[in-house]
């Protein structure tokens, strides 16, 4: 069996975390975002939302780490191929799926 190192650091750090950490509330949280979602923010809410989402495709993933610090929440994901990646793009969708 093939053990990926940025796999097992990614899940160490996050157990890590998960247990010393008071401000960590969860890991690997499920986020589901739909092109409905993003029609509210922008009819409802009224809020410039430059995300552009295939109804039939809705955004998904996880959230490797969420905190509460000092009333805010914190949203951190594990990037190791961010240069290949958009993930600023990824983190706004993330902050999205958590405000709706």
């Amino acid at each position: 069996m093939h053990c990926d190192p940025c796999t097992t650091r990614h899940g160490a750090v996050q157990s890590f975390m998960l247990l010393h950490d008071t401000a960590t509330v969860a890991v690997e949280v499920p986020i589901y975002l739909t092109a409905e979602d993003i029609a509210y923010y922008r009819e409802v809410l009224k809020f410039d939302c430059p995300v552009s989402i295939d109804p039939s495709s809705p955004v998904t993933g996880h959230i490797d780490v969420l905190q509460i610090r000092n009333g805010k929440i914190h949203i951190l994901d594990y990037k190791p191929r961010a240069d290949k990646e958009k993930p600023i793009e990824q983190l706004m969708a993330y902050a999205l799926v958590l405000s709706r």
